[in-house]
């Protein structure tokens, strides 16, 4: 499969359903910034949920530095609390540092509230880099 092929199949093609937080805009907002360890966030809904097909030594570094071979792709932003993102643009993380109950997925430097029902996928790290 060449890049564009394994990017439309990230993007568009059925994953398993994985659910997100059932909040309203207000109650996400209140969620994200109880968060401990206050950190910038972004709320996002419509989100693909990545499982990284890396190898062995991206997995052992990112493993060194406390992640997980993991990312997020959301269609949507629906709030950014730094304003880097506006409503309705897509956004992509960097590798997971945490997940917490109910859709908290943790960056090293971002807390994105997953809302509503998302898609569970593996990809590989350059299909996943290669959307723009």
């Amino acid at each position: 499969m060449n890049a564009i092929e394994s990017a439309t199949d990230l993007l568009y093609s059925d994953g398993e359903p994985i659910q997100g937080a059932d909040l309203t805009l207000e109650d996400a907002k209140k969620l994200a910034t109880s968060h401990p360890g206050y950190k910038p966030f972004r709320i996002v809904r419509d989100w693909i949920w990545a499982d990284l097909d890396v190898g062995e030594k991206i997995a052992a570094d990112l493993k060194h530095q406390g992640l997980q071979p993991v990312m997020v792709y959301a269609h949507e932003v629906v709030f950014d609390s730094t304003h880097r993102f506006a409503p309705g643009n897509w956004v992509r993380t960097t590798p997971l540092l945490g997940f917490t109950s109910p859709g908290i997925f943790e960056t090293t430097n971002t807390v994105y509230i997953l809302l509503g029902t998302g898609r569970r996928k593996t990809t590989s790290l350059n299909a996943i880099m290669s959307i723009c």
